[in-house]
């Protein structure tokens, strides 16, 4: 339980932290590599059979393509980190991946991942979401 919830956080956490890593390295990550690492831990961790891997490998590469095109936009156009449209995009794209998550995994999966740091940074962003009311 503790690698489920400590591998959530880092992803998480990456997905915060990409549009200002992008910003300095000018690299983005693969979205395949991180997609298929992510499928895997949650399969692991939330005993997803192997169709809702699929679902989810394929939710993930969508989504994460899309965002790190988004926050390749931000980064040509010279948008500041800083600027809060970082975390605007991270939003954006993490409650697509959520919403989809939710559609696959059974009620009690989606009652594991909620008490994980990922359900917290749901809440999280849905706050902010619906203060920004974007």
């Amino acid at each position: 339980m503790h690698k489920f919830i400590f591998t959530l956080a880092v992803i998480a956490a990456m997905s915060v932290s990409f549009g200002a890593a992008a910003q300095q390295n000018n690299e983005m990550p693969d979205p395949m590599e991180l997609a298929a690492k992510m499928a895997d831990q949650l399969e692991r961790d939330l005993a997803l059979d192997a169709g809702q891997v699929f679902k989810i490998d394929t939710l993930l590469q969508h989504a994460y393509a899309l965002y790190y095109e988004e926050v390749e936009k931000l980064s040509k156009a010279g948008v500041s980190p800083t600027s809060g449209n970082y975390q605007r995009v991270s939003d954006k794209w993490g409650h697509y991946i959520d919403l989809g998550m939710e559609q696959i995994f059974t009620e009690e999966q989606w009652a594991k991942y909620l008490k994980t740091d990922a359900g917290r940074n749901k809440k999280r962003r849905d706050k902010r979401m619906a203060e920004d009311k974007y």
